[in-house]
């Protein structure tokens, strides 16, 4: 078990805004703070600024949930049938196993930083640092 998991014994608050995670990670794409991670489940934030466009898909073999809680997101998909989509703080995205997409500050020249909170099974492949991309 990770930061944020104790057995379920005390409840824990984070501020997630204030960047509060037991764990944060540095990518080329995105920090990364990880909130909570056992019980079969992670949560993390992710927070965008600056950020170059990662150029590969992110992919999952079980659902993603998403939740956009400062600036917007945007998403891209790799299906044709699939349109682009921006998030904007509050909404929500239910990212299917198997649907492939990149994920990025939107628009481009925004002065704060777009930051988002996943949860997901863990097992999953990849890491909570894919999130980034």
């Amino acid at each position: 078990m990770t930061p944020g998991d104790s057995g379920g014994a005390v409840p824990q608050v984070f501020n997630v805004l204030g960047r509060d995670a037991g764990q944060i990670r540095a990518t080329p794409f995105g920090d990364v703070g990880t909130v909570f991670s056992g019980q079969g489940i992670e949560m993390v934030w992710v927070s965008k600024l600056a950020e170059p466009i990662d150029e590969n898909w992110f992919s999952s073999d079980q659902v993603d949930l998403i939740l956009v809680i400062q600036g917007q997101l945007k998403f891209e998909f790799a299906s044709p049938t699939e349109p682009d989509r921006v998030l904007s703080v509050g909404e929500a995205l239910i990212l299917p196993a198997g649907v492939r997409c990149r994920a990025y500050r939107w628009p481009r020249d925004a002065r704060e930083a777009t930051v988002f909170v996943a949860a997901y099974p863990t097992g999953q492949n990849g890491s909570a640092a894919r999130h980034a991309g």
